[in-house]
């Protein structure tokens, strides 16, 4: 017969389990977190299946949020994106595991759980930022949108622009998801330079309102994922124009078969498409990158992308230029956001191995799509 003394007769009279036992509070504890974890896949699923949501971006070109960004003031408007955006990555928790993974693994493993949490705090403020100013520049006014791009986007090393264009070869103009780099179009197009930028929407109306704004501001948009880009891109660069692309269009690259190189620290597939849009066309090649400023002011900073520190011993215009992109993210990595897509050059985590004993990536690998250039957008 078993004896109690006062200590665990209280205990378990106040719910407590008697010293020795077993405690029950893991299996229920993970029994919570199973059920939060099938209720939030319900959600998202019943969001994607009722709204027709396939990302992020979808998601927050909801209808309704583009009547709130042409209606509020840009400050109350970025306030309620923060708020969608938050709540978008509390559901969708395997997006958030991808970037934080991919975070980890590039950044290194944060000090605490603080720094971790301030880490991801500040790379989600940089994603929603982007598609802040995505629908900003959408659905504001065609007068806001060039005071706008003249009077809080200033313009670094503008002369060497200038200096290349006055050869007559065209410029291709190479920048990447990083900063503010949805106003560099307008920032140049307003100052009347011949602007050819690639494009893709995954919106019919976004489609229509940004061919209405190119054809006042004398830009012509290229679609990236249509089959005579490339050629159309090099007619555009004969005539003389600033040709937009991205070296960081991971899901756009058509890679060497037998070359790879590295970006932020992983081995990732050598794209060939800059190398023979520069070798084919002649033309000079550029980088462009959009830095926010305090007090939602911007700088548009061009540069020789060879003569760049980062880029010293490239040959190749795609080392060049995700060299110097790699620089600039590993300063500051909240300005980037193409985290995600990252994953898939990522050591799969050891624990997720374990799981199911199968190798699981976090997301399904992006396919290398053919016939393409990287897009703006």
């Amino acid at each position: 017969m078993s004896v109690m003394n006062s200590g665990e007769a209280m205990r378990s009279a106040w719910g407590g389990a008697p010293r020795g036992a077993v405690p029950r509070f893991s299996d229920e504890a993970n029994h919570h977190v199973s059920a939060k974890k099938r209720f939030r896949a319900w959600l998202l699923s019943l969001l994607k299946d009722r709204l027709n949501l396939k990302d992020i971006s979808s998601f927050l070109q909801l209808p309704c949020n583009t009547w709130i960004f042409g209606a509020l003031p840009p400050w109350l408007s970025r306030l309620y994106l923060m708020a969608l955006g938050a709540l978008y990555f509390n559901i969708a928790a395997k997006d958030r595991k991808a970037i934080q993974h991919s975070l980890e693994a590039t950044l290194g493993k944060a000090a605490n759980r603080r720094e971790a949490r301030r880490r991801w705090t500040k790379t989600r403020s940089g994603i929603l930022d982007h598609y802040h100013e995505k629908l900003y520049l959408a659905f504001k006014s065609y007068p806001t949108i060039r005071k706008t791009c003249l009077n809080r986007v200033k313009i670094r090393n503008l002369e060497i622009l200038d200096q290349a264009l006055a050869q007559g070869r065209g410029v291709v103009l190479i920048t990447g998801h990083y900063g503010a780099l949805e106003f560099m179009p307008g920032a140049l197009a307003f100052r009347d330079y011949p602007l050819s930028v690639m494009v893709h929407c995954k919106t019919p109306r976004l489609r229509a309102i940004l061919d209405q704004r190119a054809a006042e501001a004398n830009t012509e948009l290229m679609d990236p994922k249509s089959g005579e880009v490339f050629f159309t891109a090099l007619d555009h660069l004969k005539r003389g124009r600033v040709v937009v692309t991205q070296c960081d269009e991971i899901n756009m690259w058509r890679p060497y078969k037998d070359k790879t190189t590295s970006f932020l620290g992983h081995t990732v597939p050598l794209d060939r498409s800059m190398d023979i849009l520069a070798r084919k066309s002649k033309a000079v090649v550029l980088m462009g990158l959009v830095h926010r400023l305090k007090g939602r002011r911007y700088e548009l900073e061009l540069l020789d992308p060879a003569q760049h520190p980062a880029a010293q011993g490239a040959t190749q215009v795609s080392v060049q230029c995700l060299s110097v992109l790699t620089d600039y993210i590993l300063e500051q990595p909240e300005h980037w956001y193409e985290w995600k897509k990252l994953t898939q050059f990522v050591p799969v985590p050891q624990e997720v191995v374990n799981a199911d004993k199968t190798t699981e990536r976090l997301f399904d690998s992006l396919a290398f799509h053919p016939g393409g250039v990287p897009q703006l957008g």
